[in-house]
């Protein structure tokens, strides 16, 4: 489609007499979009890109007056000024043309008996096939578009139809930022994007900010990768993000967003989005398979070490490398959607699309820091699976999962989460490495509480005392010790263990007791005595304080942090 400049209407018939005066010939190709009959004064009349007819009757001869009104049609930024001389203006200035020159606006003289209605006439039917035009080239476009969906060609068919109209180098991504399509000569864009991917982590980063100003297009920004200036347009359907489209040109132009590039655009945008719709059903599908095979290595319900190799590859994952486990419990998800109802999502639709926002960042800080990963969300927990790289298992672990609890603070700053890391790592060591992350997960919520990090290294002493709780004679002997104590605690409302803890911490020393418990002395010689009494020991006998202790240690190691046992560490 050709657009309508200031040069193609001079060739109309009804100007055959115009005379181009002021401007020169590299400024008319500014494109017309309308065209109006304007006098002095020219307030906000004026529009951009407007073709303005004047016989000048305002400003008559006079010289001062005729540049003060070309100034304002000029700072209107009109396309170009039409003047009929003769009557009113019998010749226009030298000084008003000098102006218009230096500042390239075309000015154009016609004689006074051509009607400015024929003129109008005739750049109004070029505006209305132009739009006529438009139209029908909007609808090629979409036509086109629409059968390379229908016959399942996919992206890569997009891109070459963009590039075919545009003549620059086209990519489809998804929202990862993983290239999805790529138009002919698109290698070198391929090169540059994926640097530039590497250094921003993020492609979703920039559609965070407000769009610039002086940047008139949304859902559209300039990205200048390695002196190259790109297009990044953003592809999403019923208001998700589903990817971008990115276009490889000289340099940021304005004026590249014309009545043919825009609706290319946005018909090839739209077709993009419904190939990721189709795509993300067979996603989901595979998204679930995903999932299941991880689960299942974790659990250890593996056919033959052949048969995961091959479902490996086929899901796109490697197993020839050794692999850690982490688990994470969010401990307060019920309570973020009380505080952040979803209008349109039941409790268990939200918790789907978290499981994804988390495997979704697992993925991400994995590809920042060059590590392989696998993960599954399952019953409100987090499995992952990190590749590590050296015997000192934690200098890799570490550092990644700083990384990813930051990404995660970052999209949900209220979630608490519990995380327990394994110890053992291997390349057919699932099984054994998600057991010692459950063990060190249970064991850190138990004695530490909720939102630590506890690793399986951490918990040989807790590990020997649940070994010994298996010995029925040993556990009779502290069931009998603290009974008493928990029931007092719980009835009172005073927690006498919490009490015998930091005693024992202090080694014995009253005064240094009573001011961590923040307690009168007397209160605190109170409580021994109670626990005295109830246990049946002397706090002054260490063979006594060792059966108090490790009566509470064996307590505490089987208290289900779910479930009522231990005071709150409120009541001192």
């Amino acid at each position: 489609m050709i657009l309508l400049t200031v040069e193609n209407i001079l060739s109309f018939e009804v100007l055959k007499e115009a005379k181009q005066m002021a401007g020169g010939n590299g400024n008319l190709d500014k494109p017309v979009e309308w065209v109006s009959i304007i006098e002095t004064p020219v307030e906000d009349f004026v529009r951009k890109n407007e073709v303005v007819l004047t016989t000048g009757i305002g400003c008559r001869n006079d010289e001062k007056k005729l540049l003060s009104f070309v100034k304002e049609v000029m700072d209107s930024d009109a396309a170009a000024l039409i003047m009929a001389v003769g009557r009113y203006v019998r010749e226009i200035p030298k000084g008003v043309l000098a102006y218009a020159d230096t500042h390239g606006f075309p000015i154009i003289e016609i004689p006074w008996e051509v009607r400015f209605a024929e003129i109008s006439q005739a750049i109004s039917q070029a505006l209305h096939r132009q739009e006529h035009e438009g139209v029908k080239m909007s609808e090629e476009f979409r036509k086109q578009l629409l059968e390379i969906i229908l016959e399942g060609k996919g992206l890569n068919e997009i891109c070459t139809y963009v590039y075919k109209h545009l003549k620059a180098p086209v990519l489809i991504l998804d929202k990862r930022g993983v290239i999805k399509g790529r138009s002919k000569n698109g290698h070198e864009l391929e090169e540059i994007w994926q640097s530039y991917l590497y250094h921003t982590v993020d492609p979703l980063s920039m559609f965070h900010e407000e769009t610039p100003e002086s940047f008139s297009q949304p859902n559209m920004h300039w990205l200048d990768i390695e002196q190259e200036s790109v297009l990044q347009i953003l592809i999403q359907s019923a208001r998700e993000i589903q990817g971008f489209l990115l276009i490889s040109l000289p340099e940021p132009q304005e004026n590249f967003f014309n009545d043919h590039t825009l609706p290319l655009l946005e018909h090839a945008v739209t077709a993009s989005a419904l190939c990721f719709l189709h795509d993300h059903a067979v996603l989901e599908t595979e998204m679930r398979l995903r999932d299941d095979f991880v689960w299942s290595l974790a659990k250890g319900q593996v056919s033959s070490w052949d048969a995961a190799l091959s479902r490996a590859k086929s899901l796109g994952y490697s197993l020839n490398v050794p692999y850690l486990c982490l688990l994470a419990r969010p401990e307060n998800l019920r309570v973020l959607y009380d505080h952040n109802p979803q209008p349109h999502a039941s409790y268990e639709q939200w918790l789907h699309h978290l499981g994804s926002m988390f495997e979704e960042e697992v993925f991400h800080a994995g590809r920042t820091m060059q590590l392989k990963t696998m993960c599954t969300f399952q019953r409100e927990e987090l499995v992952v699976f990190v590749e590590v790289r050296s015997e000192r298992n934690m200098e890799t672990i570490f550092p990644f999962l700083d990384l990813l609890q930051y990404r995660l603070e970052q999209k949900l700053p209220q979630l608490t989460v519990s995380w327990g890391v394994a110890k053992t790592s291997g390349k057919q060591s699932f099984y054994d490495s998600f057991q010692e992350a459950r063990t060190a997960l249970d064991i850190g919520r138990r004695q530490r509480g909720k939102g630590y990090i506890s690793t399986y290294a951490d918990t040989r002493f807790d590990r020997a005392l649940m070994a010994l709780a298996e010995n029925n004679e040993l556990k009779q002997i502290t069931d009998a010790t603290i009974a008493p104590i928990v029931h007092y605690s719980k009835e009172r409302g005073i927690d006498l263990i919490h009490t015998f803890v930091v005693y024992n911490q202090h080694k014995g020393n009253v005064s240094q007791t009573a001011r961590a418990l923040n307690l009168h002395r007397q209160s605190l010689l109170y409580r021994l005595k109670k626990i005295e009494n109830m246990t049946g020991c002397d706090l002054d006998n260490p063979e006594d304080m060792f059966l108090i202790d490790l009566s509470i240690r064996l307590h505490t190691l089987g208290y289900d942090g779910d479930k009522e046992g231990v005071l709150e560490r409120g009541n001192g």
